[in-house]
């Protein structure tokens, strides 16, 4: 069994993908992650709603999700997993639209607080809908394989406060990785690992952090999380861009 996590750069080249080979050899016994991040922006512009990019204190750019930003966020993601779901099933794929929201497949929670850079200064934000993952409804989602591939937009639902919540895809196909105690992580992104401009085809978990230093934004965060999935006892993980592929094992 594998995870498969589709990130939103790469939605509109998917048929470009199928061709080279790249999904159609992934679809057995499958569960698919997706973002979104490109649809958000698109439907944020088209509705005249600004989306505020922060800087945390430790360097990482976040949307800031207010609750106004929050029902684009779900739209968004929602528009993108139908667009998965028509492509595959077009391919002959039985796939079965999602989101964390049913059935309560990922359960998260809303953080309270969290910080930003504004100005040169650490400002405390407290209305912002992005969450934690804290469970993954196991039982559901083996229900759901048994009748086809499902496709999870990355969406959580906070049941104390009875909100979905915008949370990261990498970290929700990590969550279900864990969960599912699944034999490979599989990421299709728009490019693979890259030093000195050219793509690395291996990495041993023990030397990741040898490579630290090329990786930046989104791919930095794959490496960490591949090294704790591996650590974790999943066999291998592949980041698959239309470059090629890096395998960490």
């Amino acid at each position: 069994m594998r995870v498969v996590k589709i990130g939103g750069s790469v939605i509109s080249m998917l048929e470009e993908l199928w061709r080279s080979d790249g999904i159609s050899s992934l679809m057995d016994n499958t569960v698919i992650v997706h973002g979104g991040s490109r649809h958000v922006d698109e439907l944020s512009r088209k509705l005249g709603i600004k989306v505020e990019k922060l800087t945390s204190p430790s360097g990482v750019t976040f949307r800031r999700t207010t609750r106004e930003v929050l029902d684009v966020y779900v739209a968004a993601l929602m528009k993108a997993n139908r667009e998965i779901v028509e492509f595959l099933r077009s391919q002959g794929i039985n796939a079965i639209g999602l989101s964390g929201l049913d059935r309560g497949l990922i359960i998260g929670q809303r953080k309270k607080l969290i910080k930003a850079v504004i100005n040169g200064k650490v400002v405390a934000i407290r209305d912002d809908y992005s969450g934690v993952i804290k469970q993954i409804n196991t039982d559901a989602l083996s229900e759901y394989m048994k009748v086809g591939i499902p496709v999870i937009a990355s969406i959580a639902y906070d049941p104390v406060e009875n909100v979905p919540l915008n949370v990261d895809g990498d970290k929700v196909a990590y969550h279900i990785a864990l969960a599912m105690r699944i034999r490979e992580l599989y990421f299709l992104s728009d490019t693979a690992f890259l030093a000195n401009g050219r793509v690395v085809p291996e990495i041993p978990v023990e030397k990741i952090e040898d490579y630290m230093a090329y990786a930046r934004g989104g791919m930095r965060k794959k490496r960490m999380m591949a090294k704790k999935v591996i650590e974790s006892g999943i066999d291998s993980v592949v980041i698959e861009g239309l470059n090629g592929w890096t395998v960490i094992y």
